[in-house]
């Protein structure tokens, strides 16, 4: 079995990309991490700072073999384009590259064990998803991290429907009347359409910011990886995203999780001369804007805002 990962990233990701594949390389050096660079800063770096295993393709290249894209990026927000991608990558990475075996994660994750060992034991299994516990109505199921197994007919077939609903929306705000939203809310229906389907549950394999405190904690070192979804890093300041979900990191969670990759991401940014950005900020959209005025008024309210202290923790 080969061992392929793929994801997508402009150059706000790009610092926690590399800090995602210097995870992997603490445990294996067999792979291939298969890149899809949504600008030209990304692409640059790449040819300029030769990092083994990594294999990047062009957004014009992905466009190109799949011209409905074009169309779908007139109609709306960078975001929302962005999530349309989802299934046209590991769908390119089949066709272009022969991979059987695909492992889709996105750039914020950081492995805490090795994840090949995971993927091995799914490989009787078309598609294996994380489960994931945050409100219904953003989904089922982790977007974050899905393995694709194309000895399956019934997974090419699940990519190429997901494909048509994500050309057709991928609203950045959830839409219950339609029950969509993202990408991700599409996923809920695959258990239902896929036979050989296989779902892992958060305490072993990927827990999140969404999930309680006391459950991070409890499996603090059982889980596989840790999706650091809404962490931001400014200077020697970072802030965690828990206030997205109405509380605070616990001191442990802090110590062990956030403030360890922190530093990391603090020493690539400073290495290579990245800064990070959330592109959600440059929406137009009233009511978009509003969400991200009510996402600042939650980290002065829940204090989540943490200067990084090189000799000590918290």
């Amino acid at each position: 079995m080969s061992n392929n990962f793929c994801s997508y990233f402009d150059k706000n990701y790009l610092s926690k990309f590399l800090v995602l594949r210097n995870s992997i390389e603490t445990f294996t050096s067999e792979y291939r991490f298969f890149i899809l660079a949504l600008d030209n800063y990304v692409e640059d770096f790449f040819k300029k700072n030769k990092i083994k295993n990594i294999q990047v393709i062009s957004l014009k290249d992905l466009e190109q073999s799949y011209k409905d894209l074009i169309i779908a990026k007139k109609n709306r927000d960078l975001i929302e384009y962005y999530f349309t991608l989802s299934p046209f990558l590991p769908r390119y990475i089949f066709e272009k590259f022969n991979c059987l075996n695909i492992s889709y994660v996105d750039s914020d994750f950081f492995f805490y064990k090795n994840p090949i060992k995971l993927f091995q034991q799914n490989l009787n299994s078309s598609v294996t998803l994380i489960r994931q516990d945050s409100e219904p109505k953003y989904g089922l199921f982790n977007m974050g991290l899905i393995y694709f197994n194309f000895n399956f007919s019934e997974t090419l077939e699940i990519l190429n429907t997901w494909a048509e609903q994500c050309l057709d929306s991928c609203t950045d705000i959830p839409d219950t009347n339609k029950n969509i939203y993202a990408d991700q809310k599409y996923l809920d229906k695959w258990f239902s359409k896929l036979r050989n389907i296989k779902i892992l549950y958060p305490e072993y394999s990927v827990l999140s910011p969404w999930d309680t405190n006391q459950k991070i904690e409890f499996n603090i070192d059982n889980f596989l990886a840790f999706h650091f979804h809404n962490f931001q890093i400014q200077n020697d300041f970072f802030y965690s995203g828990f206030s997205n979900y109405n509380k605070k990191p616990s001191k442990i969670i802090l110590n062990k999780i956030y403030i360890p990759y922190a530093k990391k991401i603090y020493h690539v940014n400073e290495k290579y001369n990245l800064k990070t950005f959330s592109i959600r900020n440059l929406s137009n959209s009233n009511v978009k804007k509003l969400r991200n005025l009510k996402f600042f008024i939650k980290k002065i309210l829940y204090q989540d805002k943490y200067k990084l202290n090189f000799n000590n923790s918290l």
